[in-house]
This record gives C-alpha cells, structure tokens and sequence, in this order.
C-alpha cells in the first residue's frame, strides 16, 4: 500500500510538471502572424527547423511549411458532433466532459498557436448530421468546408465515391511526417492513393486503441501469474489468458449476469473475437505488391486460428459477453468489472479513463494476448468504426489552403493535443502503476490497422461477430457464404480508385 500510495504522489508531481511545461507556452510561444510590420522575417522563423525536418532548436514539432499570413481566414473543420457521445470529437473543441481542463486546455493552446501564427481563425463545425453534411457540400458545390473529420469507414465510402482529394497529391502535406500515422497510411491506401488518415490531429486513434485491463487483487487474492512478467517474457498469450480467467470463475446465477453471486474471467463482447484474431498477428485483407487489396482471411493458419478463437469464447462460462445482459447497456455491463467481479475486460482506452473516474478498484493495463508463444511481437488491432479520418473534400473552396492548415494543424497537435492525452490522461492519470505505464508503450508501437476491417468489402469485418451471435465456430462455411461477395468489392473498389 505504501508503494501504491508513492506512485500515486509521484504521478500527481509528475502530472503538475507536465503541465506547466505544456502549457506556459500559451503565454511565451506563440509568434504572431507575419505582417508587414513583424520585425521578424519569413527566413528568421523556418530557420530554426531541426536537419530532421520535423522539429525546431527546442525540440517541438514544427511543419516545414513557409509561415503564411492567411488574413484572418476562417478554417472551417466539420466533427462528430455531441451525438457521438464518448466518440465525438474534441479535437478542434474546448467543451470535453470526459477529459474536461487538461483536453481542453491542450486544444486552446494548439488552437491558439494557430490562430496567431497563420493569422486564422479555426472554426469547429460540430454535427451530428456529418454524413449528410458532406453529401450535401460536395453534390451541392457549396464550399462550406475546409476539411472534414468523419469516422474512418465513411472516409472510405467517400473516397470511393469521388468526395475526396488524394492526399498524395497534394504539396502542402507531408504524409510521410511523424504527426500522420504511417500504419494508417499504408493500410488505407489503395493503389498508392491515400484520400483519408488520421494521426495526431485527433485523439480517437488511441482511445480506440484496444488493450486488456485486469483486476489486480484478484491476481493476488488466487494467487496468479504476474501478468507483467508474462508479458515481459512473451508468455502473455491467449491461452495462458483463458487459464487464468478460468481460475477465478464462479457463476451460482447464470440466468442473471447481472448478480453479485457470479464472478467470471473476463468481461467481453462479441466484437471482440476480432480483436484476439487481430491480435494473434492475422488480418481480414492485406495488400499485394501494387498496393492492391486481397482477402487473408481464409487460410490454413487465419481459419485455424479464428476457430480457436471463437470455440474457447463460446465454451463454458468463463466469459461473459455484454450481449448477455438483459438491456444491452454498456454501463451495466461495464459495472461487472468496476465492481470486482471480472478479472479480464477487453477494452478501448476510453473504457479505461472511465475505470478510473468511476472506481476505486486497482486495475492493471495490458496488450492484447499473443496467439501463442511461436509470435514475436504484441498487435495492437484498432478497429476504425469510431476512429475520426481526416479528409479534404473536392468541394473545399482552396485546396491551398485547406491542405496547408490541415498540416500545420496536426503538426501542432502532437506538441499539445497529444502529450495531454497519452503522456498525462493516459500515463499518469488512467495507469495505476509503473508497469501500466511500460504496457502503454508496448501498445501504442504496435497498432495494426486493417483494409479490409476499415473498407469492409462484403461486410467481412462482421463475419467473427456475427459467428459469436449465432454461437458457431464453422467459419469456413461463413467465409464462403460472403466471398464473392467481398471479392466484388474489392475489384470495384480498386476501379474507383482507378477512376477517381
């Protein structure tokens, strides 16, 4: 208790520090807009460019861009509006609830910094009607848009559709630059054309960023392997998950998830087959040597794998599925966990910030399982559905300017935006200790994104949760029954691509 008691002080130092460092620059950082009258030329301020090209003297990220005066322009940004809830984005906003001063506080200095430097004026455009939004700008010409941050999968029915420019073609945006997530890159372009990606412009790439919470006194209490020993020695693996969550089960009311007679291994979900798939280093789709989308999933290995997958989740009741729980509510659902009667939970980052706000239980974070000990490396394998993309519609009223904004305004936010939510919410806020902060790392450097889960051709990314629904395990069967179905739009995606 005593050492729980030092690191939660150290962290609350450590927090403190963070912040003064983050935001005192709000006060001496920002160089105003380039005017005639500035007594500081263009040269003097991208002279101070690292040889590296991404960060300035002081090590803070900077756009290699020349400082332009944009005359007081407004940038406007269309977002996932308040409907979204826990998803909506708050990347342009300084009303979050869920991660309140220390978000919004990161978003008023980038925003700032922006504004005085470019001589801008950033315009959020919050909506819950995005998807009509768009539709509506681009058939209607109507410009009211500089850039558009639409969750990805609907990036992707709009670059199909034409909506979008091809980011690679554009100047102003370095996509090969250290704010732009090359995983993202690489795994959503088609053809070498990439209309969408995320990065540091929004922090919903790493809320949806899936990990593994577990409760720290129930491993000591059935006196279990030190999980982050297992991990350090690449025996954290889906088997060695199972065994231990079967350890503790005890279910005296399977009628009713809900009692406090029952204590199960894990609190999953459906969707989460997908995740342990993933994290077992296989795909739904990957992509040839032309940048070419092909189905994966249906090899000897990928089927060998799901069908272990889904047989040991459909067996026994070592696991508890949210779908089991009588209102399907995720906050009743969730209490399982809070309340101690878990000792698994697969979950998004943002599960985890609430565990913490919510609970006092002590709760350790963890990659998702290797499949066996034979695999290398932990994969972290982030589902897109609530992840916001960036993109730049056709109908945007000057792409100069659009592009050169969205490039300096990622760039920025990865020396605010970013560090508030990893480096304080996430390390020294949500871990509860030392070990939870060296998982984080591993984590983050080993997201996986997948073409086929974002484009979902033939509505693949459903096929191991449909099988969880129907509590089947003959995914060779399932596979077939959508195959040509997939194959189909993956060719017509690839002639889209050709023709856009």
């Amino acid at each position: 208790m005593k050492n729980w008691r030092r690191f939660v002080l150290m962290k609350k130092v450590f927090c403190f520090i963070m912040l003064i460092a983050m935001f005192s620059t709000v006060l001496i950082g920002c160089k105003p807009g380039v005017t005639e009258e500035s007594n500081e030329s263009l040269d003097d301020i991208t002279s101070t460019i690292s040889k590296d090209g991404y960060t300035d003297e002081n090590g803070k990220y900077v756009s290699s861009l020349e400082v332009k005066d944009w005359e007081g322009r407004n940038f406007n940004i269309l977002l996932m509006g308040p409907k979204a809830g826990t998803y909506q984005s708050e990347d342009f906003t300084t009303e979050s609830v869920l991660y309140g001063d220390l978000l919004n506080d990161a978003v008023a200095q980038r925003n700032a910094k922006i504004e005085e430097t470019y001589n801008v004026k950033i315009v959020p455009i919050r909506s819950d009607t995005v998807d009509a939004d768009i539709r509506n700008d681009v058939t209607a010409d109507t410009g009211a848009f500089d850039a558009v941050m639409p969750y990805l999968p609907a990036c992707a029915k709009y670059a199909q559709e034409g909506y979008l420019y091809d980011l690679t073609e554009l100047e102003n945006i370095d996509l090969s630059a250290p704010w732009w997530d090359q995983n993202a890159n690489e795994a959503f372009s088609v053809g070498n054309k990439l209309y969408f990606t995320t990065g540091d412009i929004t922090i919903l790439n790493k809320v949806c960023t899936p990990s593994i919470l577990f409760n720290k006194a129930m491993i000591d209490d059935y006196n279990l392997d030190n999980p982050y020993e297992l991990v350090n020695k690449n025996e954290w693996t889906f088997d060695k998950m199972v065994e231990m969550a079967k350890a503790i089960t005890t279910v005296n009311v399977p009628e009713d998830p809900t009692s406090k007679e029952n204590t199960y291994g894990m609190l999953a979900a459906y969707g989460n087959a997908l995740q342990f798939y993933g994290g077992a280093g296989e795909t739904l789709c990957g992509k040839d040597a032309d940048d070419k989308p092909y189905l994966t999933i249906g090899s000897e290995k990928s089927i060998s794998v799901a069908q272990k997958i889904l047989s040991t989740l459909q067996e026994g009741n070592w696991v508890v599925n949210h779908e089991d729980f009588p209102d399907k509510n995720w906050d009743t659902s969730f209490a399982t966990f809070l309340e101690g009667r878990a000792l698994f939970r697969p979950s998004a980052f943002s599960a985890t910030t609430k565990a913490r706000q919510r609970s006092e239980i002590e709760f350790g974070i963890l990659p998702t399982p290797l499949f066996d000990e034979a695999q290398e490396d932990y994969k972290s394998y982030s589902g897109t559905g609530q992840i916001a993309g960036l993109a730049i519609p056709i109908s945007c009223p000057d792409i100069d300017f659009s592009s050169y904004m969205v490039e300096v305004c990622a760039a920025e936010a990865k020396n605010t935006i970013t560090p508030a939510y990893y480096d304080v919410n996430l390390k020294y806020r949500d871990a509860r200790d030392d070990e939870s902060v060296e998982m984080l790392d591993i984590i983050f450097d080993n997201i996986v994104y997948d073409v086929g889960e974002v484009y979902n051709f033939g509505k693949v990314r459903g096929l191991l949760g449909d099988l969880m629904t129907n509590n089947s395990t003959n995914i060779a069967s399932e596979l077939e029954a959508i195959q040509s179905a997939v194959q189909t739009e993956i060719d017509q995606t690839i002639a889209n691509y050709e023709d856009n």
